[in-house]
């Protein structure tokens, strides 16, 4: 299989995948009946963050397996990297741009935009593995992804009392914690 065919089907295939588990990992922590091991990972409240743990970590999980598949790939952390950072930003920029124009959260919208951030962000991750080798690129993007992993893992627990951390009914946070 030529090297640009491999990386797109890794692509599409990551793409399912990180919709199928995103989308299940929506209700594990109240499966678990609110289990505190569970809100590591998964969201534990409606705020706009903790929705992006379904992208953050079905999109790790995935190149953490992927690598056996595509070892040797130009720009591979950077193309991890940037798959979360174009995902997770579109979610951010496109729910807070509609809900500001309609003043309400539509849930069918914030699928759409769900199911448009995969898009995007596996589309920038198969120009990354295409693309030449960009050493510099991948410095600053193993940097970042180093942040948004801690940030990921810390404010769930201690989040920062803002808008992106902010449940629609004003709580920050676990519930009841």
């Amino acid at each position: 299989m030529a090297a640009s065919k491999k990386v797109l089907t890794f692509c599409i295939i990551g793409g399912v995948f990180t919709l199928v588990l995103g989308t299940l990992g929506h209700f594990v922590y109240e499966w678990s009946g609110c289990a505190v091991w569970t809100a590591w990972l998964f969201p534990v409240n409606e705020s706009v963050w903790e929705h992006l743990k379904l992208l953050i970590l079905p999109i790790v999980i995935y190149f953490a397996v992927g690598a056996y598949f595509l070892r040797g790939a130009n720009n591979y952390i950077s193309a991890l990297f940037f798959c979360i950072a174009v995902s997770t930003g579109f979610v951010v920029g496109g729910f807070y741009l509609y809900t500001s124009i309609m003043m309400r959260s539509v849930l069918i919208i914030d699928m759409i935009l769900f199911c448009t951030s995969i898009i995007l962000g596996y589309v920038t991750a198969y120009f990354l593995l295409t693309a030449e080798k960009f050493p510099l690129l991948t410095m600053i993007s193993l940097m970042g992804l180093i942040i948004v992993l801690v940030c990921f893992f810390t404010f769930t627990f201690s989040p920062p009392h803002t808008f992106l951390f902010r449940t629609p009914d004003g709580k920050f946070g676990i519930p009841g914690a």
